[in-house]
Formats: structure tokens, sequence, C-alpha cells
């Protein structure tokens, strides 16, 4: 009984720690700075990619994009199942630790369905359509 108590207490000193927490932080944000960060750098990408008729650029970055936000997600899964099952309504490292891995395992999916969805029409329409 008092080893699984000092496990506990091991985990929660060692979510707790700054090192450990930044990986957090990326599963929480990841999701959606990708998703953002592919806007901002494939709408200036689009004119490069009309004038010299090559779309790699866009599908690379694209495809960068969309793996960083499923790493998110994963990470942010991983984080979720480290925390535990603990009531979402108590205080401390642990329920913390739990609500933002949720939060950013819903953010990463919205981000990964919405590089999806901004992936499609530079299959199917091109870069120089309503230009």
């Amino acid at each position: 009984m008092s080893e699984s108590i000092a496990a506990e207490e091991r985990d929660r000193e060692d979510l707790a720690r700054p090192k450990v927490s930044y990986w957090l932080w990326f599963g929480f944000f990841g999701g959606p700075m990708a998703g953002m960060l592919m806007i901002w750098i494939n709408y200036p990408l689009v004119d490069r990619a009309c004038v010299s008729g090559n779309r790699a650029w866009l599908h690379l970055t694209s495809a960068l994009f969309l793996a960083i936000a499923i790493a998110a997600w994963f990470d942010a899964r991983r984080w979720y199942e480290r925390a535990g099952d603990f009531p979402m309504t108590e205080g401390g490292v642990m329920p913390r630790t739990r609500f933002m891995a949720l939060v950013g395992m819903f953010t990463a999916s919205l981000a990964i369905m919405e590089i999806i969805f901004q992936w499609i029409p530079i299959f199917f329409l091109g870069a120089c359509i309503g230009t």
C-alpha cells in the first residue's frame, strides 16, 4: 500500500518538473500552432507556386504541419494516459495535467482536420485558381 502511495507521489513530482511540463505544453498548443503556421506560411507560397507552376513546396509544408499536429495529438494522449483517472473537479498537478491533455487532444484533432481540409484543394484545384 505504501509503495503505491510513494509511486503516486513520485509521478506527481515528475509531472510538476518544468522540463517535463514543456512537453505537456507542446501537447496543449502544438496542434493549433501547426494549423495557424500552415496558413501563415502557405498563403505566401501560393504566389510562388503559381508563378513557377510547382506545388511541391505547398505539399511539403502541409505534410510537415500535419505531422506536427499529429505528434501533438499523440503527446497529449500520452499525458492523458499518464495522468491517470483523477476527478476534473479537484485541484493540483494531476487534474491540471489531465485537463490540459484532454484539451490538447481536442484542439489537435481540430487542427488535423483543418490542415487536411486546407490541403485537399491543393491536390484538386492547383495554386493559380482565383488569382
